[in-house]
């Protein structure tokens, strides 16, 4: 080897030594610093302390939030409210008596506004003496009595109680539909028991009709208990009259 060659050789041993001696410092100090498994964990106020730095990302505002004034707030979308229960119920409708003529072909017509305008206190147990039927005949009123056996026009809805060949025979008609359809048991005095002559009426139980006949007024009894004030012997049937 010439002697122009030699520093050039050394001058490479010496920097591959120096590259080695820093991957040996480099992987050292790694090795060093890395936390040992009996090393304590941190505490709270130290991770409270090192998280002071961490910047939050702030999310980007609704393009809608960005047109509105800085005092206006954005509009919330309204809650739609749960349906009532109440509401979805039929509303219970009564038979309109504004329409109905004083009277109606030689019937006077009655209504139930009359009919039921006074409070009767029904008893649960049975009647067995003329002592307490004098008195469920005292809680009828002197101008509903004056009522009796003459022929009335009313003007209700029906319930059938007896049909024959597709004709009903015998009846109630009421002041309002709430027996009808709901079952609700109406008052004693907002029904009629009506028994029709001759073959029948059509049954017609989603409009009011008009009834005609004879009415009596006073407790109907059956096996000594009381299951009305009413009775009629229907003579005939009317639809609505603002038809």
């Amino acid at each position: 080897m010439s002697t122009q060659e030699k520093p050039n050789f050394w001058k490479g041993y010496v920097l591959k030594a120096v590259i080695a001696a820093l991957f040996l410092i480099a992987g050292y100090k790694v090795f060093v610093d890395r936390p040992s498994p009996e090393q304590p964990a941190l505490t709270q106020d130290e991770l409270d302390s090192l998280s002071g730095g961490i910047e939050l990302i702030k999310e980007a505002e609704p393009e809608l939030e960005a047109k509105l004034p800085a005092d206006e707030a954005p509009p919330v979308a309204a809650a739609e409210p749960l349906p009532n229960l109440v509401d979805l119920v039929q509303p219970i409708v009564e038979a309109s008596d504004a329409l109905l003529p004083e009277v109606i072909e030689g019937y006077e017509g009655v209504s139930f506004d009359k009919l039921a305008s006074f409070a009767y206190e029904v008893p649960l147990d049975p009647v067995t003496n003329k002592v307490e039927l004098a008195k469920l005949n005292a809680q009828i009123p002197a101008r509903i009595k004056s009522l009796d056996k003459k022929p009335v026009a009313i003007r209700g809805f029906m319930l059938p109680l007896k049909v024959e060949n597709g004709l009903v025979t015998e009846l109630l008609i009421m002041r309002d539909q709430s027996m009808c359809c709901f079952g609700t048991v109406p008052k004693i005095n907002e029904w009629i028991n009506i028994r029709m002559a001759g073959d029948g009426v059509q049954p017609i139980m989603d409009q009011s009709i008009t009834l005609m006949g004879q009415l009596k007024v006073g407790e109907v009894l059956e096996n000594d208990y009381l299951v009305g004030i009413y009775e009629m012997e229907g003579d005939k049937m009317i639809g609505p009259l603002d038809l």
